[in-house]
């Protein structure tokens, strides 16, 4: 049975896959980089056409996270997890806010 998982390759993919893992907190706090300089871009070109406290806020809101999503990616590539455990906690915190970010980038563009 072992010999038949092992002419599939599947055993030789495990590992590749728990890199994978380990590195996700950090490819998905990239993509939320992302996500929020196109969201600060909209949101400081309404501001230079605006000009109110709202559009100054929603500056400030898409700055400060952008500052956190930054200072996380940079403690990921200096602390990578060391067991999968460890990278699934940041990654389901990190994966949440990427889908409230791409939800306020979708409605903010239109």
């Amino acid at each position: 049975m072992l010999m038949e998982i092992n002419l599939y390759g599947i055993l030789n993919l495990i590992p590749t896959l728990l890199a994978l893992v380990k590195a996700s907190a950090l490819i998905t706090s990239v993509a939320n980089i992302i996500l929020l300089i196109g969201m600060l871009y909209v949101y400081v070109e309404r501001y230079l056409k605006v000009k109110s406290k709202f559009t100054t806020t929603l500056v400030l809101f898409a700055s400060l996270f952008l500052v956190q999503n930054i200072l996380f990616s940079v403690y990921f590539v200096f602390n990578p997890p060391a067991t999968i455990i460890n990278a699934l906690l940041p990654l389901i915190f990190l994966g949440l806010e990427f889908t409230a970010l791409a939800l306020l980038l979708m409605i903010t563009r239109e």
